[in-house]
């Protein structure tokens, strides 16, 4: 298109070179040939018009409109040169359909171009002055001297073209310059075409003014110009299916209406120097005008930039979806908050909350219910903290507290007065007539005063480690680190420490891992997560922490016992121990059953399906898991999918399903921590240890 374009530029120019001096082949160039590219781009324009989308299909609408009154105008042109020898009358119908053109091009270059600045407080401004001077350099260079002295209707119409061609001009460079939004290829085509339009008309005015205008006249290239370019623009508007996609990142030249508008300023000042020898009232006018934008532009600016920033700093500490403070603001504010803490002699503290179950919420909702939930939570808990608390969301389902000069007895008041708050009320799934209970395991630490500046990640790292004994306790509780935490897991089990011991005696003689510590911690989660009441889940913890003590026998006899060898008579036994010993027989059924197998195939019974304790089903898996980990530990392969595939491998046969299904989820939630290793053995001489 831009080779036909180009080629069809040269046939004309030559050809108007040529008939100069053949009067009816001039007025054939100039009136017929000069048509075709008109008809040319109106076509293409409907072509344009179809391809395109959004605002860009509005302003190709716009365009054919514009080429077809064009061609209209100059149709009309030609049949009166051709019945009217002398010239078409002014004004005439050609006269209309030009200027309904221009009236329809305007908006079309607006809406192509410039459409970004509109509703943009400082863009719009910008545009404005760009606009106003332009159209005061080009009011004072070319509409001026073009004002006539009597308003005649032909003198109106003769002066309204320049004004036209200035506004085009001025509209041009106010979108170019004002910083809008990334600008179609084809728009910025069309942008070309009209401003050697606006230039064009200029020269058509001073033309007519001189002297009269001729068909074989060089102006006509201008025009001719216009309708390639415009048919360029179609083209490549139809070609790229040109939208409001957006572009590379339009380059910072907001500074330049500010600049055009001084140019404005001085321009118009030199020229009504050098032409009248002192300011005109218009100009001056005019002046005052342009610098009073400048200002109102310059508070817009300052009022735009102060709220983006604020805008950013709220987006930089905020969590987007409950409005507390993130991560991020929460970690900067600690600094200064220990810093002050140590200065003040202050204690600090933290609370670390963690909402129970939350992952099932989501798997069982879906995601929009789990937003839901956390916005609530977030509600309740800006109530429930003071008003110089500083609360944020520290994680998925975490929430962190920090309590500046509170100690570590009334931090833990107010963790169990939050807690209480949060689970009083349920809350209502959307869409649904169902009713969630929330809870939450809270977790609190504290840097008493006269104890140095806190260590930041160790305050929050034992704030952590509450969370994680709150959740092993069962859930639903507030549970304190230092000299304020709660007793140890083994002592708040209801087990004499004398078998507590004996159990930890077993492990250390077959393995070189914990076991029935890590087992019991397992199997409460386990059983927390089924949703077992509060007393199940101590029995079953408590069972899981002493199944093993039948092996004593073994043991003492120094038979080499492994775990994991067949020692079918250490189930009974511990039953027997745990009844004649130690005056706890509700815990012997759960012992004694903890080898039987689901499909009935186990030991020592035989026994089957929900004729097994829930518990000891419980046990069952947590039991056979410490063992694989600990043989997958010993052979340094730490990965988790072997020891998954086996316990799935039992699952029917001699797991229960539920309980394999609700402990593998605690695995995949990372719930399941691996048994440590036993420390070395202290000596012992005369029933003492040796520190």
């Amino acid at each position: 298109m831009i080779v036909a374009g180009v080629a069809w530029l040269g046939c004309y120019a030559a050809l108007l070179n040529y008939s100069r001096d053949m009067p009816e082949l001039a007025r054939f160039v100039g009136e017929v040939l000069y048509l075709v590219p008109i008809i040319a781009c109106t076509g293409l324009a409907v072509f344009a018009a179809r391809r395109t989308r959004q605002r860009v299909r509005i302003a190709w609408r716009m365009l054919v409109v514009s080429n077809a009154l064009w061609l209209l105008g100059e149709s009309i042109w030609a049949v009166y040169s051709y019945v009217h020898p002398e010239g078409p009358p002014v004004p005439s119908l050609a006269d209309a359909a030009y200027l309904a053109s221009y009236a329809v091009a305007l908006p079309a270059i607006v809406v192509g171009l410039g459409l970004g600045v509109v509703g943009r407080g400082q863009g719009l401004l910008d545009a404005l002055l760009v606009a106003a001077g332009a159209g005061a350099i080009g009011w004072q260079m070319i509409i001026a001297p073009l004002v006539p002295e009597d308003w005649t209707a032909a003198a109106l119409i003769t002066f309204l073209y320049p004004v036209f061609s200035v506004s085009m001009v001025s509209i041009l460079v106010a979108v170019l310059l004002s910083g809008t939004q990334h600008v179609p290829r084809s728009m910025i085509v069309v942008g070309a075409a009209f401003g050697l339009a606006g230039i064009t008309d200029g020269a058509y005015a001073y033309l007519t003014a001189v002297r009269s205008y001729e068909s074989w006249s060089w102006v006509n290239l201008g025009w001719q110009t216009e309708a390639v370019l415009l048919c360029v623009a179609a083209v490549t508007a139809a070609g790229r299916r040109e939208g409001d996609e957006p572009g590379a990142a339009d380059p910072d030249i907001t500074f330049l209406p500010a600049v055009v508008a001084v140019l404005a300023v001085g321009a118009l000042a030199v020229a009504d120097l050098i032409l009248v020898g002192r300011l005109s009232e218009v100009t001056l006018a005019v002046i005052m005008l342009l610098l009073l934008g400048l200002l109102v532009r310059q508070v817009v600016a300052t009022r735009d930039r102060t709220r983006l920033t604020q805008r950013l700093r709220t987006a930089a500490t905020t969590d987007p979806l409950t409005g507390l403070h993130n991560r991020r603001f929460f970690e900067e504010v600690l600094d200064i908050e220990a810093d002050r803490a140590m200065q003040r002699g202050d204690p600090l503290s933290l609370v670390l909350i963690d909402l129970d179950h939350f992952k099932q919420i989501n798997d069982t909702y879906g995601h929009s219910v789990g937003d839901a939930v956390l916005i609530e939570v977030a509600q309740r808990l800006r109530r429930s903290f003071r008003a110089g608390d500083l609360l944020c969301r520290y994680g998925g389902e975490e929430f962190l507290c920090l309590l500046p000069g509170t100690g570590g007895r009334e931090a833990l008041d107010l963790a169990e007065r939050v807690r209480q708050g949060l689970c009083a009320t349920q809350v209502g799934v959307l869409g649904t007539d169902e009713q969630l209970t929330l809870t939450a395991s809270l977790g609190v630490a504290t840097a008493e005063p006269g104890t140095g500046r806190p260590v930041i990640d160790q305050l929050v790292d034992d704030a952590d480690q509450a969370v994680y004994r709150a959740k092993a306790l069962g859930r639903d509780r507030v549970v304190g680190s230092g000299r304020y935490a709660a007793p140890a897991f083994d002592t708040a089990l209801p087990l004499p420490p004398a078998l507590v011991w004996l159990a930890d005696r077993v492990d250390r003689a077959v393995g070189e891992r914990e076991h029935s510590a890590a087992v019991s911690r397992w199997a409460l989660r386990t059983a927390a997560r089924m949703g077992l009441d509060d007393a199940v889940q101590r029995r079953t913890a408590a069972a899981a922490r002493v199944h093993d003590i039948g092996r004593v026998a073994a043991v003492a006899e120094g038979d080499g016992l492994h775990r994991g060898e067949d020692d079918r008579g250490h189930p009974e036994e511990g039953a027997r121990l745990l009844t004649e010993l130690a005056d706890l027989p509700e815990l012997a059924p759960l012992v004694r059953a903890h080898h039987e197998w689901y499909d009935g195939t186990g030991f020592p019974r035989g026994c089957a399906g929900t004729d097994i304790p829930v518990e000891a089903r419980i046990i069952t898996v947590c039991d056979a898991w410490s063992r694989l980990r600990s043989a997958a530990l010993a052979v340094g392969e730490p990965a988790l999918a072997g020891s998954c595939s086996q316990i799935l491998a039992g699952r029917g046969t001699r797991f229960d399903p539920a309980v394999v299904d609700v402990f593998l989820s605690l695995v995949d939630d990372g719930a399941v921590d691996e048994p440590a290793a036993l420390p070395p053995e202290h000596p012992v001489i005369s029933g003492r240890r040796i520190p």
